[in-house]
């Protein structure tokens, strides 16, 4: 459950004016200091007539473009603002080029420079590079039911027919086929690492994502759930793959959508990372909880804002329309302490991904999961807690009569498989691994023993 910094964003029409400014037009590069990580940030400022308007991306989090709501400019001061993520920038030009200032959200104010440079991203010490002792094909698959066409990299171990085989299912948010976040792409790693162990892996673009058809905005899990059964359903059709030994790696939201397809015999085994356990209003009450204390909110703002989450939740689910929405939170929200976060709020819950996670209840899949199971958690996952989503994994599936599950936390690693030291996102970027090495080598142990 992805909710970053500049995240739980919606596009909208942007407003702005200008009386007189330098020439802000095109493209602006710049990054902020993420303690430790610099986070990439790109504005893309056009002019018509006396009016501009721009889009904000942050391309080490996501390839999506955010509409800015204003752009205003004053001889060579300069302000950016986007109401919808409470985001406000203001600067000032040089003779040099650079326009140096800095932004506000959510109360914490930044450095950040902009020039015409392009900044490049990160580069991983776990991150594979050519050549490779398998074999890499880019692929596509048809989704007859959505009716897309789906695309991803299909990794061969060399000289293997009817090898075991994986799916990977990316966590919430838009993703394309490496999980590519914070400068780290964990699904290229995880896919590297088990093909040299002679597992074949398939990642894919979520749909409309990069290469992948379709529309991910007005997809629900069961819509993701079907992308992955066409990977399956693919995977069925190469000579290379042994169409019976077909598992699934899920991760976060990813492990969720896994148990649902589990539960109706898609795979031959699951992996979940960081998979849910619980449902879904039961998981972003215990993620607000945890990442509200790592970052020093008090116990009674989480509890005030927990209480009005959860009824926002449940209007959310219940709405018949866009306005049945905004009018329903606002009432909730309103006269409140929590009264900022209106607009978040909103955003976050408007999707139809959102809706159908609010409506996700595990214990509904597990009593029909018959496949072995293995379930990683990070004990410094603030986004999927560890403890009581391993526990109700363990103890949902197994009272089906299924033993074959298995669980296992990990002391120090984060939601993203990580060494970390607090857990919470902002160290995403920072953290040089990637995927933490002894994950892997279980993971990987646990499907060769299948």
């Amino acid at each position: 459950m992805k909710q970053f910094l500049l995240l739980s964003i919606l596009l909208f029409f942007p407003v702005s004016s200008c009386s007189y400014s330098p020439d802000i037009t095109g493209r602006w590069y710049g990054s902020i200091d993420m303690e430790g990580f610099n986070m990439r940030i790109v504005f893309d400022i056009k002019q018509s007539g006396y009016e501009y308007s721009a889009t904000m991306q942050s391309p080490d989090q996501t390839k999506e473009e955010v509409a800015v709501t204003a752009v205003t400019c004053d001889n060579d001061r300069l302000v950016i603002r986007i109401d919808n993520i409470d985001f406000l920038y203001k600067g000032k030009a040089g003779r040099d080029g650079i326009i140096r200032g800095e932004f506000t959200q959510m109360g914490q104010t930044r450095q950040l420079n902009l020039s015409h440079t392009e900044i490049a991203s990160a580069i991983r010490a776990q991150e594979p590079a050519p050549p490779f002792p398998y074999r890499v094909e880019n692929v596509t698959f048809e989704n007859d039911e959505a009716g897309i066409r789906l695309a991803g990299t299909l990794t061969l171990p060399e000289g293997t027919d009817g090898a075991t085989a994986v799916v990977l299912i990316s966590g919430s948010g838009p993703q394309n086929r490496n999980e590519e976040m914070m400068g780290h792409k964990p699904f290229l790693v995880l896919a590297d690492y088990l093909t040299r162990q002679g597992i074949a892996v398939l990642r894919f673009d979520d749909r409309g994502v990069e290469e992948s058809q379709g529309d991910y905005s007005k997809a629900t899990l069961a819509d993701f759930a079907t992308d992955v059964t066409a990977a399956v359903a693919y995977l069925k059709t190469r000579r290379e793959i042994n169409r019976d030994k077909i598992g699934l790696i899920g991760h976060s939201e990813g492990g969720g959508i896994a148990f649902m397809l589990a539960s109706q015999k898609v795979p031959a085994f699951v992996v979940t990372l960081a998979g849910m356990g619980v449902t879904g209003p039961e998981l972003l009450a215990m993620q607000r909880k945890a990442l509200f204390q790592a970052s020093g909110v008090t116990d009674e703002y989480i509890n005030q804002f927990n209480a009005y989450m959860a009824e926002a939740q449940q209007v959310a689910v219940e709405a018949k329309s866009a306005w049945e929405l905004r009018e329903g939170i606002t009432r909730i929200f309103t006269g409140t302490p929590v009264e900022k976060q209106i607009e978040p709020a909103i955003q976050q819950l408007s999707s139809p991904e959102m809706v159908s996670l609010l409506q996700y209840n595990p214990a509904e899949y597990f009593k029909n999961i018959r496949c072995p199971v293995f379930a990683l958690n990070g004990m410094r996952d603030l986004q999927v807690p560890s403890g009581e989503n391993l526990s109700a994994i363990l103890d949902g599936i197994t009272a089906n009569g299924n033993k074959n599950v298995r669980t296992k936390p990990y002391f120090n690693l984060n939601h993203l498989f990580q060494t970390a030291m607090t857990g919470l996102p902002n160290e995403y970027g920072a953290i040089e691994e990637t995927f933490n090495e002894e994950a892997l080598h279980d993971l990987s142990e646990w499907i060769k023993e299948r």
